[in-house]
């Protein structure tokens, strides 16, 4: 079973930036790569494309699902129907409803065979709806202007998800305070 760092981390494999979209998962080979450095989880061969496309269509759901539980938007209907099967492949799988409310099922005749791309599967659709699920999670959204990443703020006041993002737009305020004041006094 994942833990929420590791949904975020999930998600976070496609930004929509301003300035066009990042995908980390950008081929089957790649994603293979990043589901073994990211979740120690290796096949010893490349992803097939029915299996790459799953693992991408599954990403975009759950991303759009921590989207909408951030705006307190309710979640899409196929976005619940896609992670809730997805999670209900694992012996133990959480299940969301529409009002974020999430539910625990257990089937013992699952396999648990570490190596199975479809429990893989089942855990992060798992780890994703307990995110959405947890009211006293704190999701956020990175608030740098070319920066889309959803975090878990650890203090209240946090806006940026990294102290990279947090130094640009700061250097960006002083720049454009420095830029607006000089041209704001009088020549001599």
């Amino acid at each position: 079973m994942f833990d929420p760092p590791t949904a975020l981390a999930f998600v976070n494999t496609r930004k929509d930036r301003p300035s066009g979209r990042v995908e980390m998962l950008s081929d089957p080979a790649t994603a293979a790569a990043w589901l073994e450095h990211e979740l120690d989880y290796s096949q010893n061969r490349p992803l097939s494309e029915n299996e790459y496309e799953q693992l991408r269509v599954l990403r975009d759901s759950a991303q759009r699902l921590l989207r909408a539980r951030l705006t307190d938007s309710p979640p899409a209907r196929s976005d619940l129907l896609l992670l809730n099967r997805a999670s209900a492949a694992a012996p133990r799988s959480d299940q969301l409803d529409g009002n974020w409310r999430t539910s625990l099922r257990f089937d013992k005749s699952g396999s648990t065979d570490p190596h199975d791309l479809i429990e893989l599967f089942a855990a992060l659709a798992s780890a994703t709806i307990s995110l959405a699920a947890d009211a006293s999670a704190n999701l956020a959204e990175c608030g740098a202007d070319d920066c889309v990443v959803l975090f878990l703020r650890t203090d209240p006041r946090q806006r940026w998800h990294s102290e990279r993002c947090g130094n640009r737009m700061r250097a960006a305020r002083s720049y454009a305070r420095h830029k607006t004041q000089a041209t704001q006094e009088p020549e001599a």
